[in-house]
């Protein structure tokens, strides 16, 4: 069944007039065509910033000539000419004073060129009054205007990183190891009359959603800005159209289950932090060349170009600083073989709790955490449980919750594909999509987000509303919560896309993404095996496995006599049956080895569960019984059932 849901009421129509709301909201934030110079009297105040004053706007020349009547007294300041002024280039200029051998002021030395236009558009600090920064604006040789909010802790040191930063981004800066120290006075003195908030993480913040280089929505009270030491980190970007996106990529992908499910998970990451939920990963698994990274390129076209698509090649801690990045977006990892396997396990709960590590300061003192609410799309030739056991972990079910392992290949004999265009080959069609996704980027997330914070009251019920429903579609009230937590974010992912097709960005037809949504599922619950919690299998697994390896080696024959070999290190006794050995477990080896990573208590019990396990009269799970050397003690009784079916 699918549910076919209306387009909202604030939806593309009311775009055009969004835009406009919010192009007003910048233009609080753009500077007067000329600001007045900051002098630099050395009186800095309580915060070390210089005062400011009015002064001509072209620099005076040294001698003072120029100008009839009274002279201010000359003072030096700095001086911003935004466009070629005479025969002075455009940029920022520190007007010195002149004077003679004595020290006497004899009048106004000459400009000294330190950068291309700067402007300090706005003071910002963040909702506890600390963090504070400056919104510098300035364009490039291009003529491409550049925004980056600086934390002003960059100007603690010489400035050597802020002005790498800032030549990164296209602002020319004089090559004077003397001169260029002046631009760190010229950002720490601009007083700014516009004031706005900073953050550190992108993605919602109350009904406005922040990327690092625009925000979408306004606020009744001051603009809200994304503050970080460095412009790199997520690589968005813009190439081709929304239409030729659309037609190109998105429709063709019809379906495609698991190629809708990786588009709609790019929709669905900006709908965690609207929904209030938390973050996990989809892992595509499957062999070399089955198209797992054509479904990665498909879904970071989404955000920009191919180069959004990030490897899972990273220590935990550069891993925490890339999900940092991605809050309330979409992280795309490719190949998770290139993971260390000894923090696959950790990193699977990092990056779903959205929390980092806890480190501490020179001094001791805990440092602030790292946090983000991010979704994830993976691929890679093994599981995450691969990695886990590989490095002699074991695998826990938060994990295979947290990161949910989706076979890539459809069955179809396409390999992750379950059809492809009349007269193409599935390699054809995979070369198709991924150049489509190299030509057309970047233009869905945001029309995604203008829809969004449009009317985010009746996007976030649309989205609750569809996600509940799909969800109880899925997965049954008699699933475990291990399954019905999978199901809700298959669900979310699902409204997501329905949600994206209400607002005409996918060219797909209603329910194409639930659609998608239910054969992703099922194809997942096939290879989990069963709908209930995975702990009791794990645990009865385990002993099997270990009953299989040690069964004759550690468990001594119960009618052995003195010719019999002697066992080694035993942990128990066997009997034989007709239907199989019964194996009588000594209580200290039950718990160290075959119990080893779980809880004794909940092993014999889900052993009982599967009728494996001989309870005694008193309900105990272990029997008091009498063992051929004669002992009279409580052992665990392990039956031929835990081979049968059971």
């Amino acid at each position: 069944m699918t549910h076919a849901i209306e387009p909202l009421p604030a939806s593309l129509r009311s775009l055009e007039d969004r835009a406009e709301r919010e192009l007003a909201m910048l233009d609080r934030l753009q500077p007067p065509q000329r600001r007045a110079p900051v002098e630099n009297t050395g009186d800095s105040g309580d915060n070390g910033d210089t005062a400011s004053h009015k002064a001509s706007s072209r620099p005076q020349p040294a001698d003072g000539s120029g100008d009839s009547g009274d002279k201010p007294e000359p003072r030096p300041h700095f001086l911003l000419l935004e466009r070629r002024d005479g025969n002075q280039r455009a940029g920022v200029y520190w007007c010195d004073v002149a004077r003679d051998k004595d020290g006497t002021i004899t009048g106004q030395a000459a400009p000294v060129w330190i950068c291309s236009p700067l402007t300090v558009s706005a003071m910002t600090r963040d909702a506890q009054g600390s963090e504070w920064g400056r919104l510098l604006v300035f364009p490039d040789r291009d003529r491409r205007t550049h925004r980056w909010t600086m934390p002003m802790r960059m100007l603690a040191g010489s400035g050597e990183e802020l002005r790498g930063e800032l030549l990164a981004e296209g602002l020319t800066i004089t090559s004077s190891s003397r001169d260029r120290m002046k631009l760190v006075d010229y950002i720490q003195g601009e007083r700014p009359d516009v004031t706005a908030q900073c953050v550190k993480r992108t993605g919602w913040h109350g009904d406005v959603f922040v990327l690092p280089r625009e925000t979408f929505g306004d606020t009744d009270a001051e603009p809200v800005l994304f503050q970080a030491a460095t412009m790199d980190g997520v690589t968005l970007g813009q190439h081709g159209t929304l239409d030729g996106w659309r037609e190109e990529v998105a429709a063709r992908c019809t379906g495609n289950a698991r190629l809708v499910l990786a588009i709609c998970a790019g929709f669905a990451g900006p709908c965690l932090g609207l929904l209030g939920m938390a973050g996990g990963g989809i892992h595509l698994r499957g062999g070399s060349s089955t198209g797992k990274t054509t479904a990665l390129l498909v879904a970071a076209s989404l955000f920009g170009s191919p180069d959004y698509l990030r490897t899972w090649r990273h220590t935990d801690n550069g891993l925490e600083g890339v999900a940092g990045m991605h809050s309330d977006l979409l992280l795309v990892l490719d190949e998770i073989g290139e993971l260390a396997p000894k923090i696959a396990g950790q990193t699977a709960y990092m990056l779903a709790n959205g929390q980092g590590k806890g480190r501490a300061a020179r001094d001791g003192s805990p440092r602030a955490l790292t946090t983000w609410r991010t979704l994830f799309l993976s691929s890679g030739e093994v599981a995450l449980s691969d990695l886990v056991t590989q490095a002699g972990g074991k695998v826990r079910a938060g994990q295979e919750v947290r990161v949910i392992d989706l076979p890539a290949d459809a069955g179809a004999g396409l390999g992750l594909f379950d059809r492809v265009p009349d007269g193409m080959t599935a390699g054809a069609f995979a070369d198709a999509l991924k150049s489509a996704s190299a030509k057309h980027y970047g233009h869905a997330l945001p029309a995604f987000l203008r829809a969004l914070v449009a009317d985010p009251a009746t996007a976030r019920e649309a989205l609750t509303s569809l996600r509940d429903s799909i969800a109880a579609e899925l997965a049954g009230d008699d699933a475990a919560g291990q399954v019905r937590r999978v199901a809700q974010r298959f669900a979310l992912v699902a409204a997501a896309g329905e949600l994206a097709t209400a607002y005409r960005l996918t060219g797909w037809e209603t329910g194409e993404a639930q659609r998608a949504a239910s054969v992703c599922f099922a194809a997942w619950l096939a290879g989990r095996g069963t709908a209930q919690a995975s702990e009791p299998m794990a645990m009865v697994d385990q002993v099997r496995a270990f009953l299989s390896a040690h069964g004759e080696s550690r468990f001594t024959d119960w009618n052995a006599d003195d010719r019999s070999p002697r066992t080694i290190n035993r942990a128990g006794f066997r009997k034989a049956g007709t239907d199989g050995p019964t194996y009588y477990v000594e209580a200290e080896s039950f718990k160290r080895e075959l119990c080893n990573g779980f809880d004794a208590g909940a092993v014999a019990k889900a052993l009982a569960d599967a009728g494996a396990l001989e309870v005694g009269g008193d309900g105990r799970l272990t029997r008091k019984t009498r063992l051929p050397d004669d002992r009279c003690t409580r052992v665990y009784v392990i039956t031929p059932a835990l081979w049968g079916d059971a």
